[in-house]
């Protein structure tokens, strides 16, 4: 394991909160997700987009001009029905 030491620091009361319910959420403690990001931002890394069940996202392709022209004429159509 890697060796730590201790850091004692002054922050925001708010700042404070919003790091414990981060940590919370992602199921670490306080000081695992301070060095996470500290980590993140001094490498330069972004964290990846997750969705709200910590899944990556991936970027999905856009609509092509056909796929467009069918999603509208089933809109159009399912507006009629109703």
């Amino acid at each position: 394991m890697t060796e730590t030491v201790s850091l004692t620091l002054k922050i925001d009361p708010e700042l404070k909160e919003t790091l414990k319910a981060i940590a919370l959420e992602n199921q670490t403690s306080v000081s695992q997700e301070v060095t996470r990001r500290l980590l993140m931002t001094l490498e330069g890394g972004q964290e990846p987009e997750v969705d709200n069940q910590h899944t990556p996202e991936e970027p999905a392709d856009q609509l092509s001009a056909s796929e467009l022209k069918q999603i509208r004429a089933l809109l159009k159509k399912a507006k009629k029905k109703k």
